[in-house]
C-alpha cells in the first residue's frame, strides 16, 4: 500500500464518469471569462471602496473585520493601480487557487479524477463561486479555508505530517482573514479527537507545531484588539446574540437564500452527504469523508442556530461553499453504478448546470444592464452610480476651492469618493465627521483635517429634507450647494445626498490626539 491510499477505499467504487473532465474544464474557463468581463465593468460595491481606503492605510486590525482583505487589495491596487483591476485582481486570482486546491482535495478525497472534476463544476456553477471576484474578506476566507482543508488531507490522507504546517500556515491567515474561519480550527479539533486517523496526528509534533504557526499569525490581530479595548471582537460578538426578528422566523429565509446561492441540487447532495456519512455510508470511502463533514458542520451547525434569532447574510457561508461542493459531489459518486447511479450523475449535473446558468446569468446581466426594476431586492443597485456621484463631488470641490471632502456616518459612501478620488488622481483626503471607532486606523495627525474651506457630503431621504438639516457645528459657516442623486440606472434609485460648503473649523471639530 503506498502512501497516497494510507486511508483505503473499503468497497470498490466506480472511478470514471464519461466527460466529466472535460464538462468541468468547458465550466472552469467560461466561469473564468464571465467572471473577467464582470469584474472589470461593474463599478465597486460600497463594501468593496470601504476596504479599499483600508489598503491605504495597513493596520494589524480593523473594526469591522480582520485585515488580509485590506492587505490583498493593497497589493492588487500596487500592481493594477487605483483601478477596478486593481482592487478585484488579487480576490480573482484568489478564486482561481481554490478551484485548484478543491480539486487536489477531491483527488486526495474522492474516487478518480472525474469525482474531483465534478465539485470544480458544481462549484463553478453555484452563486457562491460566481461572485468569489468581490473585494471583500470572503475572498481570502474562502481562500484559506479551502487551502487548509486541502493541507489538511494531504496530512491525513498521504500520511505526510510536514503538512500540519501548512495547515497551521493557512488556518492562521484564514483567522487574519475572517473571524468566520474559527470554524474551521473548531471543525478539525473535532476530526482529531472524533476519528483514529485524528488522534494518530497528536503524536506527532508538527500538528502542534501547526498550531503554534497559527497562532504566531494570527497573534498580530490579537494585539491589535488587546490595544483597543478588544473593539473588534465584541462588534463581530453582537451579532452573537442580536434577537432581529420572532424566534424562528429566519429559518426559511436562511435556507432557501442559501439553496439559492449554492444550486439547490449541490445544497441537496452536500447535505445528503453530510446525513450519509453519519448513518454509515460514508465507510464506502474508509474515513476519508470525515474531513471535509467535520470542518465544515461546526459552521453550518452555528449560522442554522443564529438564523433562529437574526439574520444571516448570503455570503456568510461563502467560505464553505467549496467543501460543500466536494461533499455534494462525493454524494453522487458515490452511488452505485446500477441500476440509477450514472443517471443520477447525469441529471444531477444537468440541473446544476441549467440552475448555475439561470441564477449566475440573471445575476450578471441584472448588474451590468439592470433590465429589471427590482427596488431594494437588488443588491446590485449598490454598484451603480457611484462613479458619476464621486465626479460631481469633486467638480463642486474645485468650484468652492475645497481642500477636504467630509461625510457624514456613511462608511460606503466614504469608501466610494475616496476610492473614485484616487481613480482620478485627486489628492484631496475624504473623511468621515463621524467620531466612529472604525477609522481608528486612520493615523491621529490626518483623521481631522482642520484645511478650509471643504465640502461635506450628507445622506438625506429626499431633496426637500436637504434645507432642513440644521448647521454644522463643526464649521463657523454652512451653506447647502445642492442635492445629488446617486442614479443606479435608468433614471432609477432613491439615495440623495446635501452637498454643504463649509469653512471656518470651530472647537467642536476634533482635534488630532
Amino acid at each position: 500500500m503506498t502512501a497516497e491510499t494510507n486511508i483505503p477505499f473499503e468497497t470498490p467504487i466506480r472511478t470514471g464518469l464519461v466527460g466529466a473532465e472535460v464538462f468541468a474544464l468547458v465550466v472552469v474557463l467560461a466561469s473564468l471569462a464571465a467572471k473577467a468581463f464582470v469584474a472589470l465593468s461593474l463599478g465597486l460595491d460600497g463594501d468593496e471602496a470601504y476596504y479599499a481606503l483600508w489598503s491605504a492605510y495597513l493596520s494589524p486590525g480593523y473594526l469591522d473585520h480582520p485585515p488580509a482583505v485590506a492587505v490583498m487589495t493593497a497589493l492588487g491596487r500596487l500592481i493594477g493601480s487605483d483601478t477596478l483591476l486593481g482592487v478585484r485582481l488579487l480576490p480573482f486570482v484568489a478564486g482561481i487557487a481554490v478551484l485548484a486546491a478543491l480539486y487536489r482535495t477531491g483527488r486526495l478525497l474522492l474516487p478518480g479524477r472525474s469525482a474531483a472534476a465534478l465539485a470544480v463544476a458544481w462549484y463553478c456553477l453555484s452563486l457562491q463561486g460566481a461572485v468569489n471576484f468581490v473585494a471583500t474578506p470572503d475572498a481570502p476566507s474562502t481562500l484559506f479555508w479551502t487551502l487548509s482543508l486541502w493541507a489538511a488531507a494531504e496530512a491525513v490522507i498521504r500520511s505526510r505530517p510536514t503538512w500540519s504546517l501548512a495547515v497551521g500556515l493557512f488556518a492562521g491567515a484564514g483567522l487574519a482573514s475572517k473571524y468566520t474561519n474559527a470554524w474551521f480550527g473548531i471543525g478539525l479539533v473535532v476530526f482529531l479527537l472524533g476519528t483514529p486517523e485524528g488522534r494518530r496526528q497528536f503524536a506527532r509534533w508538527q500538528l502542534w507545531a501547526g498550531g503554534l504557526v497559527a497562532l504566531l499569525i494570527f497573534a498580530p490581530v490579537l494585539w491589535w484588539n488587546y490595544q483597543h479595548d478588544w473593539q473588534s471582537f465584541l462588534f463581530q460578538g453582537a451579532r452573537v446574540v442580536s434577537f432581529e426578528e420572532e424566534f424562528g422566523r429566519l429559518v426559511s429565509e436562511f435556507v432557501i437564500s442559501q439553496a439559492v446561492a449554492m444550486g439547490p441540487v449541490l445544497l441537496l447532495f452536500a447535505l445528503l452527504a453530510i446525513g450519509a456519512f453519519f448513518l454509515g455510508y460514508g465507510k464506502r470511502a474508509g474515513s476519508r469523508l470525515a474531513l471535509p463533514v467535520l470542518t465544515t458542520l461546526p459552521l453550518l451547525a452555528y449560522f442554522l442556530i443564529h438564523a433562529l434569532h437574526a439574520r444571516v447574510e448570503v455570503n456568510w457561508l461563502q467560505p464553505v461553499a467549496p467543501a460543500l461542493a466536494l461533499l455534494g459531489a462525493a454524494f453522487v459518486c458515490l452511488l452505485p453504478t446500477r441500476p440509477f447511479g450514472r443517471w443520477i450523475v447525469a441529471v444531477a449535473s444537468a440541473l446544476q448546470l441549467v440552475s448555475g446558468l439561470a441564477l449566475i446569468g440573471f445575476a450578471y446581466v441584472q448588474a451590468a444592464y439592470y433590465p429589471l426594476d427590482l427596488s431594494y431586492a437588488d443588491r446590485t443597485r449598490m454598484l451603480r452610480g457611484w462613479d458619476k456621484l464621486a465626479a460631481e463631488v469633486r467638480q463642486l470641490a474645485d468650484e468652492a476651492g475645497a481642500q477636504v471632502i467630509w461625510t457624514e456616518g456613511n462608511y460606503r459612501l466614504t469608501g466610494e469618493l475616496f476610492f473614485y478620488g484616487q481613480a482620478a488622481g485627486d489628492s484631496r483626503p475624504v473623511r468621515d465627521i463621524a467620531p466612529h471607532p472604525r477609522y481608528d486606523f486612520l493615523p491621529p495627525q490626518t483623521r481631522y483635517p482642520s484645511a478650509s474651506p471643504a465640502l461635506l457630503v450628507a445622506s438625506v431621504k429626499s431633496p426637500a429634507a436637504a434645507a432642513d438639516l440644521p448647521p454644522r457645528p463643526e464649521f463657523s459657516s454652512n451653506r447647502l450647494v445642492t442635492v445629488l442623486k446617486r442614479d443606479e440606472g435608468a433614471g432609477r434609485g432613491e439615495e440623495y445626498y446635501a452637498v454643504l460648503a463649509v469653512s471656518g473649523p470651530t472647537g467642536a471639530l476634533p482635534r488630532a490626539d
